[in-house]
């Protein structure tokens, strides 16, 4: 089966080539493709209601350094004998309004479930996939959807009325009044006198009866 999509991404070619080609970000962003370091690992796909997964490898190849590239995906049903290849052919040209054109062949052969389906089965499988691939690579390079304008900012809160402060009040703790305690002479000279005029008067009286 031969099937050819065009994508229509945000930003210029270059910007689409670094995120795919360079990081490796087809490879990462295509829905149910999970590859390790070495370039081996698992696809699931949903074919004719049934989810088949194969196990194998995916490679890249450039053709032409910022422009053209290939990508190509092999594997073997994890259960069942099924065998799957698909190739990607992807060339990156100038979209309208700066973004990027991505143009893909995509050629898929195998047997086992792939030779079960019908032609329009696999294509809608297909086709469903480079959709949810390109909803994820849009996502990534920042796409805005037409129609869409770019959420506005919060409106700047008004500034609330400042309290007046109050002027801070300082506390000064005086040291206590130390009161000078009086002298207790007077009154012991008071007493020595009451004391004296007790006595002559008890003299005074005795002298009289005398």
């Amino acid at each position: 089966m031969t099937l050819i999509e065009t994508l229509d991404l945000p930003g210029p070619p270059a910007r689409a080539w670094d995120l795919l080609a360079a990081r490796g970000g087809a490879l990462r962003l295509t829905p149910g493709l999970s590859v390790g370091d070495d370039g081996r690992g698992t696809l699931r796909m949903v074919i004719g209601g049934h989810a088949v997964t194969y196990r194998g490898y995916a490679r890249q190849h450039i053709e032409e350094e910022g422009r053209h590239l290939t990508w190509t995906l092999s594997g073997k049903e994890v259960r069942g004998t099924g065998r799957a290849h698909a190739e990607i052919r992807a060339r990156f040209h100038d979209g309208p309004e700066g973004g990027t054109s991505l143009r893909l062949t995509i050629l898929v052969d195998g047997r086992g479930r792939l030779a079960e389906i019908s032609a329009s089965e696999l294509d809608r499988a297909v086709s469903s996939t480079i959709a949810r691939f390109r909803r994820a690579v849009a996502k990534n390079l920042g796409d805005v959807a037409p129609g869409k304008s770019a959420p506005k900012a919060a409106p700047p809160r008004a500034a609330e009325p400042s309290l007046p402060r109050t002027p801070a009040t300082r506390v000064e703790v005086m040291p206590p009044i130390r009161t000078k305690m009086r002298s207790a002479r007077p009154v012991q000279v008071a007493v020595g006198v009451l004391v004296v005029g007790v006595a002559a008067l008890a003299f005074w009286r005795y002298r009289s009866r005398g």
